[in-house]
């Protein structure tokens, strides 16, 4: 049976560095609290409890060293097995992560390896909902005795399942300084479409101990790696959801779009004001894709030079063979969909920007056509108010030259009899009554007038055409 000498696990979790140091609002998963946390988590196993009648699996923990920026310690599984580990922060270009290291000495059998990864698991910190999380990549390794046909397949599901807790979609091999690499991870619903968090898994078992002590030198190699490789899938990530996000706020204004003619001045106003913050958030979103693709683009130049540094120091420190076909298949699937789709993405969402930025002209003009003839209609009153009071003014200007004659009038004089004007009031209500007809005349006329001499206008909202 397949024999896991001196289990390593390495956990690699990568952050945007602005979102999680600079991130006030979650000052408890700032690096430094999380360190803290964890030094909490190992104070529960801490002294010696290897006198206890039911010595727990993680008998002992020390932490042996801890500043701002790692912790160490070290400490015995089920009281015989040397366990070392360590929290690292770390900085790689503009990202931020945390690096967690654990080893065991010894020698561990077919279901003792599941137990050994169990007691690990509860070592982990709880780091899924941080902020600006780029992703993570676990990394297993050790080296095996006694291998027999198809055993190293096995242990590898039986490694996944335990570290995940589900079982793996999709896999890789390669050969890796003598030793068999596995890759695993789950996405959907396509082989490398929309990759679930946290899935990722590579276990590397070297044929001998000389192997995996070579191996622990490419720490820093793998660390690298596992950062770009995780950064271009977040970026496609983030394109694909704006792209997504982009779509469906476009096919709220078509709605829009579609009854644009048949609203109140006041409406269109709301819709100017909409159809700006809907192109201002357009763009931006462009943009951001943009910046997306930029990032895949320089993380693939990255994730290239890694792979090859890896494949070169490989084989310039242990002459066996070497298989890393499976980190460069990944460079394809890049350069054939990711960035291809993004070309895509962005060259069919550039006609969506024009037409919006069409539709804010269609609808300035017409909230500008609305508010002419607003004005002309108030200039308009106000002209056949003027004419009218005019008239009655002059009118009642020149009232002492023909209201009394007019008073005179057998049917003036009657018609003021009949409706018992007082004589005070007499001349005052004739001027008056003759005023109001003459500015109500004037007003007619006028209107006649600019209605023949002026071009005609759209009335009323139903008057508009598509």
């Amino acid at each position: 049976m397949i024999n896991l000498v001196c289990p390593t696990l390495n956990l690699f979790v990568y952050h945007l560095q602005e979102e999680w140091v600079r991130d006030a609002t979650h000052p408890e998963y700032c690096g430094p609290n999380i360190l803290e946390q964890f030094t909490q988590t190992l104070g529960q196993y801490g002294g010696d409890r290897s006198s206890l009648s039911q010595p727990k699996p993680l008998d002992f923990l020390e932490v042996t060293h801890f500043d701002k920026s790692a912790v160490e310690f070290e400490g015995k599984l089920n009281t015989q097995n040397r366990i070392n580990g360590s929290v690292r922060q770390f900085t790689l270009d503009e990202n931020y992560g945390l690096a967690l290291n654990l080893s065991v000495d010894g020698k561990f059998i077919g279901p003792e390896v599941v137990q050994c990864l169990d007691v690990m698991l509860t070592l982990i910190p709880e780091m899924d909902n941080l902020p600006g999380k780029l992703g993570q990549t676990l990394m297993v390794s050790g080296w095996v005795e006694n291998p027999e046909k198809d055993e190293r397949e096995i242990l590898a599901n039986d490694v996944y399942k335990a570290l995940i807790n589900k079982g793996w979609q999709y896999q890789e091999t390669g050969q890796f300084l003598g030793g068999t690499v596995f890759e695993f991870w789950r996405s959907s619903p396509q082989r490398w479409e929309k990759m679930e968090a946290a899935s990722h898994l590579v276990l590397i078992l070297y044929p001998n101990q000389k192997a995996m002590e070579t191996g622990a030198e490419f720490h820093q190699d793998w660390k690298a790696l596992f950062c770009y490789r995780n950064k271009i899938l977040w970026a496609y990530g983030q394109s694909r959801e704006l792209k997504n996000q982009m779509v469906e706020e476009f096919n709220e204004m078509s709605d829009l779009i579609k009854g644009l003619y048949h609203l109140e001045f006041s409406e269109l106003k709301l819709a100017l004001q909409n159809n700006l913050l809907a192109l201002s958030n357009f763009v931006k979103n462009i943009n951001s894709i943009e910046v997306r693709q930029h990032e895949i683009d320089l993380n693939l130049h990255h994730y290239e030079k890694s792979v090859q540094s890896i494949a070169k120091k490989a084989g310039n420190v242990f002459q066996v063979s070497n298989d890393l076909k499976f980190l460069q298949e990944f460079s394809a699937i890049v350069k054939a969909k990711y960035q291809k789709q993004i070309e895509q993405d962005y060259a069919s969402l550039r006609p969506y920007l024009n037409i919006l930025e069409n539709l804010r002209g269609t609808i300035t003009s017409i909230v500008e056509i609305s508010q002419a003839q607003t004005d002309r209609d108030f200039q308009t009153f106000a002209c056949l108010a003027g004419t009218g009071i005019g008239i009655a003014a002059v009118v009642a200007s020149s009232s002492p030259a023909w209201v009394i004659p007019l008073k005179e009038s057998p049917t003036i004089a009657a018609t003021l009899d009949q409706l018992k004007v007082p004589e005070p009031w007499t001349n005052f209500s004739l001027a008056l009554s003759l005023s109001a007809i003459a500015g109500l005349l004037g007003c007619l006329v006028a209107s006649v007038c600019i209605a023949w001499f002026c071009p005609k206008r759209l009335a009323i909202k139903g008057d508009r055409l598509p």
